[in-house]
């Protein structure tokens, strides 16, 4: 857990750039607010928690088909479902990371769901 923690302190340090301090920087979406996104019952709600998800994952997937980005050990046919839920149980267990990038701990979760450490 305390690498899983370095590795979101650390990614959540290179997101944009330097602001002075006590600023912080500018986000779509934070765990929090996808959060509230994926726990309401309304549809387009559920929609927009899982195609936020779902984008965040094509990216990471785009950016190392293009060289840009590690390769990760999750599954090549990951249901949106699964990530979805993969993801809510991530930020349901951790509510001290919320205020971090969304994008950010969609990776994290997915990272400690599917470990390439064996």
């Amino acid at each position: 857990m305390l690498t899983m923690r370095l590795l979101l302190l650390s990614a959540a340090l290179l997101v944009g750039s330097p602001a002075p301090a006590g600023a912080q920087a500018y986000m779509f979406e934070t765990g929090a607010t996808l959060l509230a996104k994926c726990r309401n019952k309304a549809p387009e709600y559920g929609l927009a928690c899982t195609a936020y998800i779902v984008g965040v994952v094509d990216g990471i997937r785009k950016d190392m088909f293009i060289g840009r980005a590690r390769p990760v050990c999750w599954p090549d046919r990951m249901s949106a479902d699964e990530a979805r839920k993969t993801v809510i149980a991530y930020l349901e267990r951790w509510p001290d990371q919320r205020t971090a990038p969304a994008s950010v701990l969609v990776s994290v979760a997915l990272n400690e769901r599917w470990s390439c450490q064996k």
